[in-house]
């Protein structure tokens, strides 16, 4: 049987010895030390003084040990991209590189490198598959505000730029870009100031890609249409359907009550299927500020109902039956106050369905907060509210957004992260049992103030990649960052 043993070297000796054995060095397990000590295998210690061992010589007090993906290892600033590292997140190094960032990858930012101050690139986004959209509303191409869409399409390793469209009608001011949405092989774009018929009535464009490029398929009009109403500042599609608000619209003799148009693709032609609006709705509601599409439900929003208080917000939930779309539940946050702004960004996938309530006041004012709903076979319910973990005044968390199957993404393009006002952020949940479960605060690891990422967000269910918007980068120019789900 083997025993250990254990032999004590008085420290005059082993004083003494330093000085003999390799000019100086002394060497465990080695007869060629390199180091003072240099111990070739495991070292154990019951206590140990930081000040005595400093593993890297930047050490120091609020920092932590990070890595790299190559393996190098760094004292870094909870507060500060590792300087080696400008792709890394705040405090976590670059994407996926250790377990707490590890839930997301494949961090890529694109920017309009045409871009001028006030392009505000990145305002609105959508991904499907393989190919993505981004608005840039206030892109001065030809006209002022004339606005502008950029396709993207990833080629397996990458995303790549497409191409850029503008609408071949636009005037000044159209604001074409402001809502974008894209299913398979088709996109929607928003322009709701397009003024062909009456000042800002309003339209909203549907493109076809051919295998080579996005084509124009049709340029759709309210043809109820008025000034003011601004159809298509809102907009989503999927499959053969599409929705289009126009939260303006006066409807059933009240000023800005809004609705939502629901389309259909014939095979040949976009048309009209229904226009809906609250059925108890009334003067200002904004019925139609924002809106979303999929298989067979439409979820509108109402930022300015006034249900128990006023500019409460709701959202309405349709089903389509085979004939007509028809008013399934009108949601509510029974905790919402004053100027929640519930209904403010609203998404749909299954029978989940996700409502933004920008200005919630949670724990400090206009924190933001956003609730999950679920069909449970005759009604929609709520299921959880959801918040930041830590939130501050103004952060706007639920600015945007985006659900696809077990996992939703929230922005807070005004949260402050570290000394950043207003740099952004996003929040992904992960749908565990009944609970739905934070998993990863996203921010940008090149982020400034005031990006304002978290202004867009999207989410794809079959790849679980994502892309979010950062309207504010550089003065407005705007930028946007794809991401993926690990």
């Amino acid at each position: 049987m083997k025993t250990n043993t254990v032999i004590i070297i008085p420290v005059s000796i082993l004083f003494f010895l330093s000085h003999f054995i390799s000019a100086q060095n002394v060497g465990i397990g080695t007869i060629t030390p390199v180091e003072k000590l240099d111990v070739d295998g495991n070292v154990k210690a019951d206590t140990l003084k930081p000040n005595a061992l400093q593993l890297l010589p930047n050490a120091g007090t609020g920092k932590i040990l990070t890595s790299d993906v190559t393996g190098n290892a760094s004292w870094e600033s909870l507060i500060l991209a590792p300087p080696a590292n400008p792709g890394g997140n705040v405090g976590y190094g670059v994407w996926g590189d250790c377990g707490t960032n590890g839930n997301i990858a494949a961090y890529q930012p694109m920017a309009d490198t045409a871009a001028n101050e006030a392009d505000t690139y990145g305002g609105t986004v959508s991904i499907s598959g393989n190919f993505a959209i981004v608005g840039s509303n206030t892109d001065d191409e030809t006209f002022q505000n004339q606005g502008s869409v950029t396709f993207y399409q990833f080629n397996g390793s990458t995303w790549q730029l497409l191409e850029k469209l503008t609408d071949p009608d636009a005037g000044a001011n159209d604001v074409f870009g402001t809502s974008v949405s894209i299913s398979g092989a088709y996109a929607i774009v928003g322009a709701p100031f397009d003024s062909d018929i009456f000042s800002q009535q309003g339209s909203a464009s549907i493109y076809q890609f051919n295998g080579s490029n996005w084509q124009l398929m049709q340029k759709i009009t309210d043809p109820d249409g008025q000034t003011g109403y601004q159809f298509g500042f809102s907009v989503s599609i999927s499959g053969d359907y599409a929705i289009i608000g126009a939260p303006m619209q006066m409807m059933e003799g009240h000023f800005l009550q809004g609705s939502a148009s629901i389309y259909y693709y014939d095979g040949s032609t976009w048309t009209l299927m229904d226009k809906v609006t609250n059925p108890s709705g009334a003067a200002a509601d904004n019925f139609g500020y924002a809106v979303a599409i999929s298989n067979g439900y439409a979820i509108i929003g109402a930022i300015n109902d006034d249900e128990s208080h006023e500019n409460q917000g709701s959202a309405s939930i349709f089903q389509f039956n085979g004939s007509n779309w028809v008013l399934m539940n009108k949601v509510l946050d029974a905790t919402s106050g004053f100027n929640d702004n519930f209904g403010y960004s609203v998404s749909i996938s299954g029978q989940y369905a996700i409502v933004g309530s920008i200005y919630d006041d949670i724990n400090y004012s206009n924190q933001g907060s956003a609730s999950i709903y679920h069909y449970n076979g005759t009604n929609w319910v709520m299921m959880q509210k959801i918040s930041e973990l830590v939130g501050g005044d103004e952060d706007n968390f639920g600015t945007c957004v985006a659900l696809c199957g077990p996992y939703a993404l929230v922005g807070s393009a005004r949260d402050d992260v570290g000394t950043n006002n207003s740099q952004g952020s996003a929040s992904l949940f992960q749908r565990i049992g009944s609970c739905w479960q934070q998993m990863q605060l996203i921010t940008d690891p090149a982020g400034v103030s005031p990006d304002l990422f978290g202004t867009s967000c999207a989410l794809d269910c079959t790849t679980k990649r994502f892309l979010i918007g950062a309207r504010g980068f550089q003065n407005s120019r705007g930028k946007v960052v794809f991401g993926k789900i690990n």
